[in-house]
């Protein structure tokens, strides 16, 4: 951990818990700054740099709140029409996960991700597409969502949140049956119940370790333990269903994490078990990668990639990954003996185009311990 990712985390502590910190006189501000950018909480660590310092950051401080203001407002407009339609609606993680901050506002939020009941997709897309609501072009997962765009603002509508690996589904149908309203700077919201709320945010965790998790959705779940995820909560209900999915490793390991390194108080003692060493671990690699894998550059391919080897085994993941990114596969299922020929040709195409070097060798090795990591967190 360098010097200027520990300022960081004691920035974070101090405007989450409010713990005193001290800070090294020679502290390069301007690299802590590019490390909350590239973790993405400028915002949430703005109020706790020393006021001499705090100039540079300013530009960012408003430009959180000004896409706080501009998401927020969209949102409600998203949630007037589908309600309008009788359509119930649910937003999952962005403000959903806001709502647990001490100023929701100092949460970056980055677009809209919502979710009906899967009765009401094709009406949903009907009623989007009349109301100025455009698809994009090139998205990533259509099995899981279709990507609208608006106002500048990015809308991810969720057919089903789960992927393939880890199915959550029925937690979140049963929580559509119960939805709560929750309220972020005056702007009410619809949201699923702590259970099926707190596991979707683990499920996201879960995703981006793959391919390079940065401190916000660490933050996000420690903020969610905070408010909502007390000893009680966990042995009568959370515990099982974390169990269920395989998650319970790893929100037992998150939290504690949580404790040790971001000021999460020890009034919750359900993680205490958690293994010191895989807690590192997991703060290491939340560090070293940034924000959706930022700081990683092009490395995030190669060091995914390797570290989903590990974790699958070879042929299995490579027969996966072309069954996922072969388009003639998904139109002509009788492809399916040669994706993992597709795949082979497709990484040989992107190690050239890469032009990385010897410095590929370094990102595989980090996807190695990455694998190794993942398994001790039985993902």
């Amino acid at each position: 951990m360098t010097e200027s990712e520990r300022v960081l985390l004691a920035l974070i502590r101090h405007s989450l818990f409010g713990t005193r910190e001290a800070y090294p006189a020679d502290t390069d501000w301007d690299e802590v700054l590019r490390e909350a950018q590239a973790q993405a909480v400028v915002g949430l660590a703005v109020g706790s740099v020393p006021k001499e310092k705090r100039e540079p950051w300013t530009i960012w401080r408003y430009q959180t709140a000004a896409d706080h203001t501009q998401i927020r407002y969209e949102q409600s407009q998203l949630i007037q029409l589908l309600s309008s339609k009788g359509i119930p609606v649910a937003i999952l993680k962005g403000t959903a996960a806001a709502v647990y901050y001490p100023v929701p506002g100092l949460r970056a939020l980055g677009d809209v991700d919502f979710i009906v009941p899967k009765d009401k997709c094709e009406e949903t897309k009907a009623v989007l597409c009349a109301n100025g609501y455009i698809p994009s072009a090139g998205e990533h997962d259509p099995t899981r969502h279709t990507e609208y765009q608006k106002s500048g603002v990015v809308f991810e509508f969720h057919h089903r949140f789960s992927h393939p690996d880890l199915d959550i589904e029925s937690y979140i149908d049963e929580g559509m049956n119960h939805l709560e309203t929750a309220t972020v700077d005056a702007a009410a919201f619809p949201m699923l119940p702590r259970l099926a709320n707190g596991l979707v945010q683990l499920a996201h965790m879960k995703d981006h370790l793959k391919y390079g998790m940065g401190l916000r959705q660490a933050i996000d779940w420690m903020m969610f333990v905070f408010k909502a995820l007390d000893d009680d909560f966990w042995k009568t209900a959370f515990k099982k269903a974390a169990e269920s999915v395989g998650l319970d490793t790893l929100a037992i390991t998150a939290a504690r994490m949580s404790q040790i390194y971001l000021g999460l108080p020890d009034t919750v003692t359900w993680c205490r078990d958690a293994d010191p060493a895989l807690c590192e671990t997991l703060m290491d690699s939340l560090l070293s990668s940034g924000n959706f894998g930022r700081k990683l550059e092009g490395g995030i391919y190669f060091e995914s990639v390797t570290a989903a080897i590990k974790t699958r085994g070879l042929f299995r993941y490579i027969q996966y990954a072309g069954e996922h990114n072969w388009k003639a596969y998904q139109k002509h299922p009788w492809l399916k003996p040669f994706c993992w020929l597709y795949q082979i040709g497709r990484y040989l195409r992107q190690t050239v185009q890469s032009g990385r070097g010897k410095k590929m060798l370094n990102d595989l090795s980090r996807g190695k311990n990455r694998g190794e990591m993942l398994k001790k967190l039985k993902l």
